[in-house]
């Protein structure tokens, strides 16, 4: 865009620079386009190369795939850091995970609903849209 220096033009009463006889925001433009472009064909490419190195014919078999091997490696990378660093990261939050899931275990929405309300305060009601009201 800049090879040739001499096809800069200054305006002295604009004060913008009019590069090749092309206005800044003509340009502004092009580099967003291309930007985006490029970041969208980037994010595709690796996407699909996860698709296909994981080994999965669908999207739904991707994403239970996914699920499954996901928390398993959050759970290493957190035990690594605490071997290694001695920072707890994610037992607090395991461990009430757990617990809630252990005490909802077997209740139905409105039960597990009087659970929460009861547990940290307040009474939830929801209308049929599920907005609190």
């Amino acid at each position: 865009l800049l090879s040739n220096a001499s096809n800069i033009n200054i305006n002295s009463s604009s004060s913008r620079a009019v590069i090749n006889g092309t206005p800044p925001p003509v340009i502004a433009a092009r580099a967003l386009v291309l930007g985006s472009l490029l970041s969208i064909t980037g994010t595709s490419l690796l996407l699909s190369s996860v698709f296909f190195a994981s080994g999965c014919n669908s999207l739904d078999e991707l994403i239970s795939t996914w699920k499954s091997w996901a928390p398993k490696k959050l759970h290493q990378m957190e035990n690594s850091l605490e071997r290694a660093f001695g920072i707890s990261v994610g037992r607090e939050r395991r461990s009430s995970v757990e617990a809630y899931e252990r005490a909802t275990k077997g209740m139905t929405e409105e039960e597990e609903l009087e659970y929460i309300a009861e547990k940290y305060g307040g009474e939830l009601n929801w209308d049929d849209n599920n907005n609190e009201e």
